[in-house]
């Protein structure tokens, strides 16, 4: 299989930390910063197809903003399914802390696949993305 780069970004238009949907060829692709190094990824989680860019970065960790669902930036491993069952030593509102674990038992059985990724390379400040299939 041969490699195929195409232009997808600028580097500078990306901040360490975020993330940017880009189209290349009719792939739906999101770029990721993180600490200066650029990964690509399909831009739909592995859980329910929402659009991972409107999710959060921490570190290589992308959290899917729909469901909470994580995944690994740089390998595309599915992390977590939906909806933490720790919450990190935080207790949410009563109310909210049981929604959640309704909502974590109705998604149970909805499995969360590791998403693709794609090879990058920064040449003159540009992020290309090899879209080979």
């Amino acid at each position: 299989m041969s490699e195929r780069f195409v232009k997808a970004i600028k580097a500078d238009e990306i901040a360490p930390g975020g993330m940017i949907n880009v189209e290349l060829e009719g792939r739906e692709i999101v770029v990721c910063n993180i600490d200066g190094s650029f990964y690509a990824i399909e831009r739909r989680c592995g859980h329910m197809n929402a659009p991972l860019e409107k999710g959060t970065l921490d570190g290589k960790v992308i959290t899917c903003a729909m469901h909470s669902a994580q995944f690994d930036a740089v390998t595309g491993e599915a992390l977590s399914g939906p909806v933490p069952k720790d919450f990190h030593g935080e207790i949410p509102p009563p109310r909210m802390g049981q929604f959640l674990m309704t909502v974590g038992s109705l998604m149970a059985h909805i499995k969360t696949n590791s998403i693709r990724t794609y090879a990058t390379k920064v040449t003159s400040g540009i992020v290309w993305v090899d879209i080979q299939a």
